[in-house]
């Protein structure tokens, strides 16, 4: 290599240290240290670099010289005496650059001081330019803002002129003492300045007592550059200063009332409902599930009811109890313990129990067990449980009530479960109740779970209030939930034992003497269908039957009896008390811990209105 070619290749090096030191170029674009690079290449890379660089200095020119200017925004607001508003918008724009047109964006989602959502129902009329000339318009809606996406011809370094015409259905504000327009004219939120903002605001003929006020500035500004200017029922507003970036013009004007029509109730539901739409959702929920019960959750018609003196197909007082209501009470399980005790499977002993310092009185109650497990063969699965459940299956013999509490309510999903599968045996359910219920409970909270979290979300992206999708999450549970819970349907042969239930209950709750000489009038038949009466709430209306035939206390219930005395009603009072604190203590639970866990408010950008704009 010749002198002078070493001497431009070290020029070149030097060149391109210098542009890889000014960050025009990177490192992977300069010769590796130590490395030979003939002078050839060094002119290709020096040459293929430089015109990069050409290129990316005319991009940057060409991006920075393209520009948008609003010179003027001057709007016209017509309130109509039917309380809308007609608002033409003329906007004059200066393009530079390549340009395809304008958008507009109105905020039409406000959330009410109640978390409700107040809708602002915009609809566009017409976008012309300063011809007349229809342009197109696309409508979209992003987060709480309207946009009107307005494309213009050869928007090219060019001024043009945009007129915008739309109907605003619910912009005004309904006091007391009066009527109100308070709009953010221009908006607040435009990417670019606006040099000239103005405003004339028409009000219904012959208006008295208008009073006025403005805005402008950035969101939340109180500053007051603009005039105002009252003639009549005509108000006129211009900024004295321009407008810089995302700052805006918001006027208030008032007047008395009576000069427009304010919506009445009829209109505030229809307008709230509308703005609230997410409301609407129960109403399918509704009659989906209404379709369900009516196809599915209803029984068969088997005729009238009539009466019967003797429960139907040997059902025990659970399993008849449970068979009308469609759930295992505890009424049904302690009706079961009087019917063992009939039965002479156990005794029932009542003793006063001394409380505070001898003062007070309460009662308990022992249980003894007078057949041994190996007895127990013959019974049913639930009473099998339920006798295991007191007596420890035969583990004690005698068991107080109150050693029960806390401590028996684990017998009981088993006990239910017994008498839910017993009447599933005999055919009479298409599905196990506590089952179906469970599922349409469990499925509405489901539901309703999903609708609050997906119309959260939904709220966020379309900036709405969250209370309308919570509210319809909650009441779509609960429809869900109580349609479920008379979901359970019998079978034919279910609806027949139901029919030969009642007609047992009817006879147990109405004692006239043609009823009772259809059956044995003695203390036997007494205990025999007590239980039944106790399954389904007629005790003491049975009792009244056999006031002067049951006149002797039965040798399984063992009770304080005043002054020596026995009355079958004050009997059956005792045993209600006893039954009552069954349930209580047999279904009591250990507690688990838990844990406790015009006035000063205007400003720019406040009202209706609003937005902004820019270009594309």
């Amino acid at each position: 290599m010749s002198n002078r070619e070493q001497t431009q290749l070290v020029r070149l090096k030097l060149a391109c240290s210098a542009r890889l030191q000014a960050g025009i170029w990177v490192k992977a674009q300069c010769p590796p240290e130590g490395g030979r690079y003939t002078l050839g290449a060094m002119r290709k890379l020096l040459l293929r670099a430089s015109v990069l660089a050409i290129l990316a200095i005319a991009l940057a020119t060409t991006v920075s010289a393209r520009q948008l200017k609003i010179e003027k925004f001057s709007a016209e607001i017509i309130v109509q005496p039917d309380s809308s508003l007609d608002v033409t918008e003329t906007i004059e724009a200066n393009f530079i650059g390549v340009w395809h047109g304008l958008y507009r964006t109105i905020p039409v989602e406000y959330v009410t001081p109640q978390g409700f959502n107040y809708s602002l129902f915009v609809k566009l009329d017409s976008a012309t330019d300063a011809a007349g000339q229809s342009l197109k318009v696309e409508s979209s809606r992003e987060g709480h803002y309207l946009k009107w996406k307005i494309y213009i011809d050869d928007a090219t370094d060019v001024d043009r002129t945009i007129h915008l015409h739309y109907l605003v259905h619910n912009g005004l504000k309904f006091f007391e003492d009066h009527d109100e327009l308070y709009w953010n004219v221009t908006g607040d939120e435009w990417d670019v300045p606006v040099g000239n903002a103005s405003a004339q605001i028409l009000l219904p003929p012959g208006v008295t007592g208008v009073r006025t006020n403005e805005f402008t500035g950035a969101y939340g500004s109180r500053a007051q550059n603009a005039e105002i200017s009252t003639s009549g029922s005509t108000v006129e507003v211009s900024m004295t200063r321009p407008l810089s970036f995302r700052e805006g013009l918001t006027v208030v004007v008032g007047w008395d009332k009576g000069f427009v029509k304010e919506p009445g109730a009829s209109d505030a539901i229809e307008q709230f409902l509308a703005s609230n739409w997410p409301l609407f959702f129960p109403i399918p929920v509704f009659l989906v599930m209404f379709w369900l019960w009516s196809t599915r959750g209803r029984d068969p018609r088997v005729g009238p009811v009539a009466v019967q003196y003797a429960p139907p197909d040997g059902l025990t007082p659970a399993e008849a109890g449970t068979l009308v209501d469609e759930q295992a009470a505890m009424r049904d399980i302690t009706a079961t313990i009087v019917d063992l005790a009939v039965r002479g499977y156990l005794a029932i002993e009542e003793k006063e129990k001394a409380g505070i310092m001898g003062m007070l009185h309460a009662k308990d109650y022992v249980f003894h067990m007078k057949i041994g497990p190996n007895d127990w063969t013959s019974l049913k699965a639930h009473e099998r449980a339920l006798l295991g459940g007191i007596f420890a299956f035969g583990g004690q013999s005698d068991v107080q009530l109150s050693s029960l509490q806390n401590v028996f309510y684990r017998n009981l999903p088993g006990i239910k479960g017994n008498i839910f599968d017993e009447l599933m045996a005999r055919g009479y359910f298409l599905h196990r109740p506590d089952y179906v219920r469970g599922g349409y409970i469990s499925g509405g909270v489901v539901a309703g779970v999903l609708t609050v979290f997906l119309g959260i979300s939904l709220s966020q992206r379309m900036g709405m209030a969250p209370a309308p999708f919570i509210l319809a999450g909650i009441l779509s549970t609960a429809i869900i939930a109580g349609f479920g819970w008379f979901m359970p349907a019998r079978t034919a042969d279910g609806a027949k034992a139901l029919a030969g239930v009642l007609g047992f209950e009817d006879f147990l709750s109405h004692v006239e003497a043609d009823h009772m000489d259809r059956v044995s009038q003695t203390p036997e038949t007494f205990e025999k269908f007590l239980p039944f009466a106790m399954a389904l709430g007629v005790e003491k209306k049975w009792v009244g039957a056999f006031k002067n035939i049951y006149s002797q206390p039965p040798s399984w219930y063992q009770g304080n009896y005043a002054g020596g005395a026995f009355y079958p009603i004050m009997f059956i009072n005792s045993l209600d008390n006893m039954t009552a604190n069954a349930s209580s203590i047999m279904a009591s639970a250990p507690r688990s811990s838990g844990g406790s866990g015009f006035g000063g408010g205007g400003g720019s950008g406040g009202g209706m209105g609003g937005g902004g704009g820019g270009g594309f």
